[in-house]
């Protein structure tokens, strides 16, 4: 019985997606355009470049807690085009995002003045992708959100000015 279902359920799939490949590609641009949107939407209600920062922080906290370990070795491994789009998305959208929290940060007097924008922007973006190296981060070993949670809050200790480190302290112990 339940091989007559999943067949079923696979012929039925079919009719909307060409291949597995196909699906992940699919769901995996939805999943974009919803960050995009996200994003977006949470950036425009933050009251300056560090509560910007924070709503990234526990956002992203909690999807990475439900995150399968495997998906984004998988991903590289199996699915190209949609590991391209997760690369044209951090090379495009998500380096816009870092570079303009930067730059809003700079102007409050919330981050350094001395940083280079670009650098920043760049390194910032290339670490985050390796906080889901399995070489560097044995999943047995360690957890993406607390990982993640301790590779941004490195961030920004190290972006801040006196008047950002004041902030950071209020927020990180309370």
């Amino acid at each position: 019985m339940m091989w007559r279902v999943s067949r079923h359920f696979q012929k039925t799939l079919y009719q909307f997606v060409e291949s597995k490949d196909d699906l992940v590609q699919k769901m995996l641009t939805r999943h974009i355009e919803q960050e995009k949107l996200t994003c977006k939407m949470l950036f425009g209600a933050a009251g300056n470049a560090l509560e910007e920062m924070y709503v990234v922080i526990e956002g992203d906290t909690q999807q990475l807690k439900q995150m399968k370990a495997n998906i984004i070795h998988d991903l590289q491994r199996y699915h190209h085009e949609a590991w391209e789009k997760v690369s044209e998305y951090q090379r495009g959208f998500l380096y816009s995002v870092v570079r303009n929290n930067l730059e809003r940060g700079m102007r409050e007097g919330l981050y350094r003045a001395d940083l280079d924008v670009d650098i920043i922007t760049k390194l910032h973006i290339s670490g985050s992708i390796q906080l889901f190296n399995e070489d560097i981060f044995p999943h047995a070993h360690y957890k993406y959100d607390e990982v993640f949670r301790a590779f941004m809050v490195h961030y920004l200790y190290g972006i801040v000015s006196e008047k950002g480190l004041a902030h950071l302290k209020q927020k990180f112990t309370s």
